[in-house]
């Protein structure tokens, strides 16, 4: 998870510092301190603003978190503009520059505030404040599961139906249907979070009473239920020249597994332009039957800059920017990237998830 913590007090510094230097299971912190703040020594690295709002405005969906160490109102007031929905809003968090408490404020479920929330407070000691009224009551709330799942909840105005049937005390159904990749690896990670879900025939459905959560690939749009489906997967790829179409496949192939997803779920495959006429990224597209996009360097480096996206000098040298698979994932419009940079023999793979 890609976390921007943003500090305007000594204090704050050290409780983020305290974050950026632990060793926090798949977290990776960007720290943003006001320039007025001197750091303490901790070795960690610090990047430095002037005002908070121009910050906010610039990274607000550069990160999957943002982490302010400072008071709600100011938080609220930094945010506001942005927010869109609970699809798209990245998790929001607020941290007192005391430590005292932390705040789950924005996307709890899918955006994963809560669970890191509750992370951000054992590392530093504070109270956890979670005020979804699923989590408040101890329920498992429906797009909780699918964001731990690594899936999309949809529609979103479903997830509200659901989460009411279960403030009413009343039981979720969950079932998946038999044809779903893994169907059967799903129905045992639903078990290890204590939840009892059914294999079904999708022609079973007429049968079965709504409000449920069901597990599927297949379109379907109706009161009641919530779909549970894979994300459509954008695949952001650079390799050397001339290298093979097998070689460049096996390298997705096992950037798909790292994320328990598959090539058949990437619908779109994204490069520079400069590897338009490559060979192996062409092939591989046309076995699978995915599209390929290519971008100019002026679009990849606006990207670079947008994102703060970490570049190779030997790249940048060769092609003229120094990051392809990442910048180019992102070039492609409204996505969010689950895998970074990932390295590979000749390759390079990044993932992004389509909004």
């Amino acid at each position: 998870m890609k976390c921007a913590a943003i500090v305007i007090t000594q204090n704050g510094l050290k409780l983020a510092e305290k974050i950026q230097t632990a060793d926090l299971a798949d977290i990776t912190l960007s720290l943003y301190s006001k320039r007025n703040i001197t750091s303490i020594d901790t070795g960690a690295s610090i990047k430095y603003f002037t005002i908070m709002r121009d910050l906010v405005k610039k990274i607000f969906f550069q990160y999957d978190a943002l982490i302010f160490f400072c008071a709600a109102g100011i938080t609220v007031r930094m945010i506001a503009p942005y927010i869109k929905n609970k699809a798209e809003d990245p998790a929001v968090i607020v941290i007192d520059e005391q430590g005292h408490f932390a705040v789950s404020l924005l996307s709890g479920h899918l955006g994963g505030a809560n669970d890191l929330t509750a992370e951000l407070a054992a590392c530093l000691g504070s109270i956890p404040v979670i005020t979804t009224a699923t989590d408040v009551n101890a329920l498992l709330a429906p797009d909780s599961v699918a964001r731990r799942l690594g899936l999309s909840a949809k529609p979103l105005q479903n997830i509200k139906i659901l989460n009411m049937t279960l403030l009413k005390k009343k039981k979720i159904d969950y079932y998946i249907d038999v044809d779903f990749p893994a169907a059967e690896k799903y129905q045992l990670l639903l078990q290890e979070m204590g939840i009892k879900s059914l294999l079904i025939d999708m022609d079973e459905l007429k049968n079965i009473k709504s409000p449920f959560v069901l597990v599927t690939r297949k379109h379907i749009e109706k009161e009641g239920i919530l779909i549970l489906c894979r994300h459509k997967l954008i695949a952001g790829i650079g390799c050397r020249r001339g290298t093979s179409s097998t070689h460049i496949e096996t390298c997705l192939r096992q950037a798909c597994e790292r994320i328990n997803y598959g090539i058949e779920d990437v619908t779109l495959i994204a490069s520079a332009e400069v590897k338009a006429d490559e060979p192996g990224i062409l092939q591989m597209a046309e076995k699978y039957g995915i599209h390929a996009r290519f971008f100019p360097n002026t679009i990849m480096k606006k990207m670079i800059l947008q994102h703060g996206l970490i570049e190779s000098e030997f790249v940048k040298k060769q092609i003229g920017i120094g990051n392809v698979c990442e910048a180019a994932a992102l070039a492609t419009g409204k996505c969010k990237l689950v895998l970074n940079k990932t390295k590979f023999e000749k390759v390079t793979v990044a993932l992004a998830w389509e909004k």
